[in-house]
């Protein structure tokens, strides 16, 4: 798994931290029992500080998605396949309401939006 950060994003970086672990995990790129970078691992990469990275891990613990054990870090916890493939709608529901928002304001067409789709899917 790999995190990128936007420094620019009006999004904190521990939101952007936890929500791409909880993208990984929903779409079985991390799986059960997968142990996650160890906090200071995850600060030190990414350059933020340890509280960012507790932060945003501490957050998956409440959710329910990963598990804090003892003496070995945090461990990702089993997720039912019914409950990712709806958490990835909603999240896919909220980003296409988003980009219809930003495509508005910057007067884009929808010829617009799905060549820029096109080419963002082309990359990924």
């Amino acid at each position: 798994m790999r995190i990128i950060l936007s420094s620019t994003s009006s999004v904190p970086m521990y939101e952007q931290i936890k929500t791409q672990v909880r993208n990984a995990v929903h779409a079985g790129e991390l799986t059960e029992g997968a142990l996650l970078p160890s906090l200071r691992q995850l600060a030190l990469e990414l350059r933020v500080s340890v509280i960012t990275v507790t932060r945003a891990y501490n957050d998956l613990v409440a959710e329910g998605l990963v598990r804090n054990e003892h003496g070995r870090g945090f461990v990702v916890r089993a997720v039912d396949a019914d409950q990712a493939d709806s958490a990835l709608a909603a999240r896919l529901d909220t980003a296409t309401a988003e980009l219809v928002s930003a495509a508005r304001a910057a007067r884009l067409t929808i010829d617009d939006i799905r060549r820029k789709v096109e080419d963002a899917w082309k990359q990924h």
